[in-house]
This record gives structure tokens, C-alpha cells and sequence, in this order.
């Protein structure tokens, strides 16, 4: 039988209640020789082993259930571990980033170098001076890297190889840092780490926490706009029941305790901000990952990119210092050679870079920077296409 049930029928019993219709001898026989059923010790013990065993949740208006596969179906098994919970958030949130660092770092092509480059060039007392030496640092950077990486595509028979091939091969990328779109393809799959560790966070804490974790902020909306009380839930409870056993001369007894939990009034609380702040990455994830999607594959989108930033340098026209980079040409041929600019020279990455830099706040300097990139290329352009009357074949 129950323990609690055999104490509440004890206790309602007329005979068995603490009377004083008796004298002190007749009270030192009956109440203090009996030993006391929850001493100190047990007390201490209560509270140790229930917090290392998981308790479990009955509303108190319910009757706490016998069967123990019912009390084991309430059971709450996350309080203990929600700083390891917390934890092991942290560094699914933080991954990606790591892993963009780790492969882009070995990618020949340090983009952190280059914005640190372009900051530290705005805070510096010769910003004159200063500017030359950082726009020459990335364009060395940049023309470096997309001569490597035509290098090594051609040594690696890349263009000969047939389309399922090419796709298998961007399928696996970070064995062939080689690829002219090695780090839009690395930029597109830390992204993608990024929607799906959002997305993934909801479900994974609901199998955590139980209780249908990933409906716990709807209910919180509806109960606030309803004026009903939301504090007391059944996925944060602070009042829980515990069962223990202990072993009493050969005879093992079980009990069945109320436990409070008030490390559950900060978890609420954690756990419901963070279903927001997940819901709301998530949409943002979403968002900017078909709007990356859609960027990267656009070819024209990359190329108009470049010829506004040219544009508004004045790169296809003659220079006025008398540092000319070629003959002037027809606005048909020059946006043919701005194509050819985007499309054969700086590919994805190239393009990727410079964007890159302009988000973080460097738009100034990349303009100077596709400048310089298009001064070069139109020389060589020219050399190799141009004949005696420089018309491009």
C-alpha cells in the first residue's frame, strides 16, 4: 500500500489523532518512545536523491496516480541538465561560424584579413597614404588568389570534366578548395548550418523538455491576450512529487515527497524567450537564405553590381592623369568586356569577396579596388583581343 494513503488513513482516524486526553506518562509511552518516521537524516537524504533522480508533475488538484508508468510518463528529466541544454545550444549556434573561419582561413583567400585591412585603413592619421597601401593589399590579395585558382582548375582537368561530374564536384566542395566558387559555396553552406540549426533547435528542445515544447510560446500569446495566468505550467512546474526507497531492518519502504523547484522559475522564463528568439532566426535565416540563393545565381545581377561601382569611379573612361588603360571603346564592346570582367576573372568568389566588403562597411574602398581589378584586366583584354584598329574580335 501507498505510504501516503496508509498516513492519510492513519491520520484521519479518531483514535490515532494527537489527543490530549491523557496525562505526560501516558504521552511518553505513546508519542515520544515511537521513533519519529522522518528524522533529520531522512530529510537530508529526501532532498539529495530527488534532485539527482527526475520527479515528476501532478497538478494539485489532481490524485497523484498509483500505476508507475503513469508517473513516469510526467516525469521531468531536464531541470538537472538545462545548463548543459543552454550549453550545447551555444555551440550548435556557434559551429557554423567556426567552421566558415576553419575553411575559409585555408581557402587562400582571408576575407577577415582584408575588412580588418579596410577598418583599420579609416582610423588611421594618414588616411592618403594609408588608402593606397590597403587598396593594393586586397587587389594583390584578390589577383592572387583567382591566378591560383585558375592555375590549379586547369592542372585538375576541371573544364574537361562532364556535367554530373561538375556537380558532384561542387556537391563536395571542401575537398577541392581549388574551385573557382569554393568560398560562395562555403559562404552558401555555413548559411544553410545556420537555417538548419534554427529550425532543428525547436524540435530538439521539445525532446528535451517534453511536453510539446515547440507550442509553448503560441499558448503563452493566447493565455496573455485571454488575461489568464500563464506563470504555472505543466513544462515548468514549480511544486513537483518525488518517490524514493528506503531500506528500514531488511523492509523497504517506498515514499512519495513534494519537491520545489526554483531553479524552474528561471527556466521559464530562459526557455520562453528563447522560443521567440529561435522563432524569430529562423524567419530571418529563411529569408536571407532565399535571398542569397537568388543573388549567387544570378550572373547579371553580379555583373550590374560591378558596372555601377564602375560607374561611379568613371573606370571605362580615359584616364585624365594620362594613365590611360586602353583605347576608349563603344558602350556595346565596354559592357561586353565588364561581362567577360565578371563572368571569366573574378568569378563567384571574386564578386563574393567584394560584396562581402562592401556589407561590412567598406563600399568606398571597393570601389577603388574594382577599379584597380578592371584597369589591370582591360590591359590584358585589349593585348589579347584588340588587332591594329583595336576592335575586339
Amino acid at each position: 500500500m501507498d505510504i501516503l494513503d496508509f498516513a492519510k488513513k492513519l491520520s484521519a482516524g479518531k483514535h490515532h489523532s494527537a489527543r490530549n486526553d491523557d496525562v505526560f506518562i501516558d504521552r511518553l509511552n505513546h508519542r515520544y518512545t515511537v521513533p519519529a518516521q522522518f528524522t533529520g537524516g531522512y530529510e537530508k537524504y529526501a532532498n539529495d536523491i530527488c534532485w539527482i533522480m527526475n520527479t515528476y508533475y501532478v497538478p494539485l488538484e489532481h490524485d497523484i496516480p498509483h500505476s508507475e508508468t503513469t508517473r513516469y510518463e510526467r516525469m521531468l528529466k531536464y531541470y538537472q541538465w538545462s545548463p548543459f541544454i543552454l550549453l550545447f545550444m551555444a555551440l550548435c549556434f556557434y559551429f557554423p561560424r567556426m567552421l566558415w573561419r576553419s575553411l575559409n582561413n585555408k581557402s587562400g583567400l582571408d576575407i577577415e584579413k582584408l575588412v580588418d585591412a579596410a577598418m583599420k585603413q579609416e582610423q588611421n592619421d594618414n588616411p592618403t597614404e594609408e588608402r593606397t597601401k590597403t587598396i593594393e593589399y586586397i587587389v594583390n590579395s584578390i589577383r592572387v588568389y583567382i591566378e591560383n585558382r585558375y592555375e590549379s582548375t586547369n592542372q585538375n582537368g576541371y573544364n574537361q570534366r562532364g556535367y554530373p561530374k561538375k556537380v558532384w564536384y561542387h556537391f563536395i566542395f571542401w575537398r577541392h578548395r581549388h574551385l573557382s566558387a569554393y568560398i560562395v559555396l562555403l559562404f552558401t553552406f555555413v548559411k544553410f548550418l545556420f537555417l538548419t540549426n534554427s529550425l532543428l533547435q525547436i524540435f530538439l528542445l521539445n525532446a528535451f523538455l517534453g511536453n510539446e515544447y515547440h507550442l509553448f510560446g503560441f499558448e503563452v500569446i493566447v493565455k496573455f491576450l485571454r488575461g489568464l495566468d500563464w506563470g504555472e505550467s505543466k513544462r515548468f512546474p514549480r511544486v513537483t512529487l518525488c518517490d524514493f526507497h528506503i531500506r528500514e531492518v531488511g523492509i523497504v519502504h517506498r515514499y512519495t515527497v513534494q519537491c520545489v523547484l526554483p531553479i524552474n522559475l528561471f527556466n521559464e522564463k530562459i526557455f520562453l524567450i528563447l522560443w521567440f528568439w529561435i522563432l524569430l532566426l529562423a524567419a530571418f535565416n529563411i529569408g536571407d537564405f532565399i535571398s542569397w540563393i537568388l543573388r549567387i545565381v544570378r550572373v547579371d545581377g553580379r555583373s550590374a553590381y560591378v558596372r555601377r561601382k564602375l560607374a561611379m569611379r568613371g573606370a571605362n573612361k580615359p584616364k585624365s592623369n594620362g594613365e590611360s588603360s586602353g583605347p576608349e571603346l563603344s558602350s556595346a564592346d565596354e559592357n561586353k568586356m565588364i561581362r567577360s570582367f565578371v563572368r571569366d576573372y573574378l568569378h563567384e568568389d571574386g564578386c563574393f569577396a567584394l560584396r562581402l566588403l562592401a556589407r561590412n562597411g567598406q563600399d568606398i574602398i571597393v570601389g577603388d579596388v574594382i577599379d584597380k581589378l578592371y584597369d589591370d584586366f582591360r590591359k590584358t583584354y585589349l593585348a589579347e583581343h584588340t588587332n591594329t584598329d583595336h576592335s575586339i574580335a
